[in-house]
Parts: structure tokens; C-alpha cells; sequence
């Protein structure tokens, strides 16, 4: 046999050397578990209630609940190596896995260990444990350095991974991930009602003075871990927008009527004055601005009845269109008596 015929079988078999190593590897890194979704569920032991896994997946939980996850695993059919093991990992409270006959009291545990087990089924996981506090790692500006923690939905992980060992208790290489991750939130009762009643207070304000950078600010500070402050906030946010709210239209419709009365009042005074409108009835209007400085007097009775009777209300926008009332009514009773004014001063310029 040639040099050259020998090169070039070397060469081929060194191709088919490295494709079967080549091959081996990749079949390594393939799935070899699969989350069964549509036979998983969990169950909430407090209220009773069942969900499918892939239902539960992003919901909100209260604290302290305790929660069973029924999870089933099958085998993909992929080559498995012996040195595969599958690691549970969770971080709710008092966890207890439950895998065949083993059970572990631990919030990270490997099993699925060995050839025997790999050529068994796997059997079903059961995972009870309860829902944890509340707390979220949060972030202050300007202080991003420091470690800090707030209350909010904090989030709640069911992990299944495939990977390698060498210590026996923690995963020294990544196989494959089981998928869906199991991520949903702890919450409390009055975590929810802040962010409601937060939610109708900036609705409430931005009907008012409409929308604002502070109400997203407000809005954020409640996401970020400070519900409290944040609900604290919104109902001084509220207060202030009533007080910064633009007057009804319809207000500035009365005051530009009322002081077109005066002003024309006062035109006539001035006219009649200075020697002009020679042959006008001036008693005649002088009694005319008497009798509509009258008409607005009666106006302005009939305002104090309503107003007093807003002002009772438990509605907080009628005692607010009562307040807005008051001051319309000492505004007609000025304007009233400054057409009778310059009423007696017409009758008197003649």
C-alpha cells in the first residue's frame, strides 16, 4: 500500500472519529426530559382550588397559602448519560418534595441518579410548600449600590433542571432546562387593595388636571416595593388636583355674564355723567339696574338653598360643588350691590 493511498485513509477515518465524537456530544446536549403540561397541576390545600401548571403560570398567591404541585416528567427517548441527574429547586416556604418513595424536607435536592433510575420511569414529583412573604429586592435612585428590599409581588420559582454533579449536591454543568419554568408572584390582600385604591385615586386626579409625570412617579413607587407610601401619596395627590382643578366652564359663564352687567352698568354711569344721553329716562334706568341687582339677589338665595344642601352630601364632588356655590354667591351679592350703586349714582348724576 502507497504513502499516499494510506494518508488518505487516515484522513478519512480521523473524519469518522471526529463525526462520531462530534455526534456523541450533540446527542449529549439534547433533551432528554419533558414537562408534561397538560397532566401537571397544582393545587391551593387552603381555598381547594385546582389549576393546570401551564394556568398557574404568572398568577398572584397569597402569602402563607400552602400550594401542591402534582408535576409529571416523561423521558424524551434521547440517549441519557449515567452521570445525568435532575435538580429541584424552589423558594417557597417549608418545601417537601416528594419523588417515588423519597421524600426531602430541602429547597434544593438532586435525584434521578444512576442508570436504574434512568431506565425506569420517572416518576411523578409532588412539591407542597407555602406561599413566601411578599418582598422584592428593590432599587433606590442614586443608592443603586446598596441592598435594598421592599414589599410587593415578589416572585416564586419551581425549577427542574437536568445537569452533572461531582459533589452530589449541586449541579456542576447545565444539560437542559424543563420548560415551562414555573414563575408566579406572592401578593397580601392590602398589597392588592393599595394598588387598587392607588389606581382609582391618579384616575380621579387625572380626570381633573389630566395626566402628569408625578402620577407615573406615584404609580412606580408602588410597582418598586412601597405600596404604603405610595397610597399615602396618591390621596394627597387627589387633594391637591381638586385644588389645582380648572373652574366649571359653566362658572366662568355666570362671572362673564355678571361682569358684563357691571361694566355695562358702570358705561351708563359714565355716559350719563359727563352730559351724554340728553332726553334717556334716567329713573327709568336707574329702577332697571335696581331690578336686575333684585333678580340677582333672588339668584343667589336660590344658590345658598342648593349649596346648603350639597354641603350635607356624602358625595365628596357635591360638597365640593357646594364650596364652588358659596363663593359664586358672595361674588353675586358684591355685584348686586354694586348695581344698586352705581343705580344711585345714575339717578343722582341728573
Amino acid at each position: 500500500m502507497s504513502k499516499q493511498r494510506l494518508g488518505v485513509l487516515s484522513l478519512v477515518a480521523l473524519s469518522c472519529t471526529l463525526l462520531l465524537i462530534a455526534g456523541g456530544i450533540a446527542s449529549a446536549q439534547q433533551d432528554v426530559l419533558r414537562l408534561d403540561e397538560d397532566t401537571s397541576y397544582v393545587l391551593n390545600l387552603e381555598t381547594g382550588s385546582k389549576q393546570t401548571y401551564v394556568g398557574f403560570l404568572n398568577s398572584k398567591q397569597y402569602e402563607g397559602d400552602r400550594l401542591e404541585f402534582n408535576i409529571r416528567v416523561s423521558k424524551t427517548g434521547n440517549p441519557i448519560l449515567d452521570t445525568y441527574v435532575l435538580e429541584l429547586r424552589t423558594n417557597l416556604d417549608n418545601p417537601e418534595w416528594k419523588v417515588g418513595d423519597d421524600i426531602y424536607h430541602a429547597a434544593n435536592v438532586l435525584v434521578w441518579k444512576g442508570a436504574e433510575a434512568h431506565e425506569a420511569l420517572v416518576p411523578t414529583i409532588v412539591l407542597s410548600g407555602d406561599v413566601p412573604k411578599p418582598i422584592k429586592k428593590i432599587t433606590e435612585p442614586g443608592f443603586e449600590a446598596y441592598d435594598i428590599y421592599g414589599i410587593g409581588e415578589g416572585e416564586v420559582y419551581v425549577e427542574l433542571t437536568v445537569g452533572t454533579t461531582r459533589d452530589g449536591a449541586t449541579l456542576e454543568t447545565i444539560i437542559q432546562k424543563l420548560e415551562p419554568s414555573m414563575m408566579f408572584y406572592s401578593t397580601t390582600e392590602n398589597i392588592q387593595d393599595a394598588q387598587s385604591e392607588i389606581e382609582q385615586n391618579l384616575e380621579e386626579a387625572r380626570g381633573k388636571i389630566g395626566e402628569t409625570d408625578l402620577e407615573e412617579d406615584i404609580r412606580l413607587l408602588a410597582e418598586e416595593g412601597h405600596p404604603g407610601w405610595a397610597s399615602v401619596l396618591s390621596e394627597h395627590y387627589t387633594e391637591l388636583s381638586v385644588q389645582a382643578e380648572p373652574p366649571p366652564l359653566m362658572l366662568y359663564v355666570i362671572l362673564s355674564i355678571l361682569l358684563g352687567l357691571v361694566l355695562g352698568a358702570a358705561f351708563v354711569y359714565v355716559y350719563v355723567s359727563r352730559g351724554a344721553g340728553k332726553g334717556l329716562d334716567v329713573s327709568q334706568i336707574s329702577a332697571e339696574l335696581n331690578d336686575t341687582s333684585g333678580r340677582i339677589e333672588e339668584k343667589s338665595s336660590s344658590l345658598n338653598t342648593l349649596s346648603t344642601k350639597f354641603a350635607r352630601s356624602e358625595d365628596e364632588e357635591k360638597r365640593n360643588v357646594a364650596r364652588e356655590m358659596i363663593k359664586i354667591r358672595a361674588g353675586l351679592s358684591e355685584i348686586s350691590n354694586e348695581i344698586r350703586t352705581i343705580a344711585d349714582k345714575i339717578k343722582g348724576a341728573r
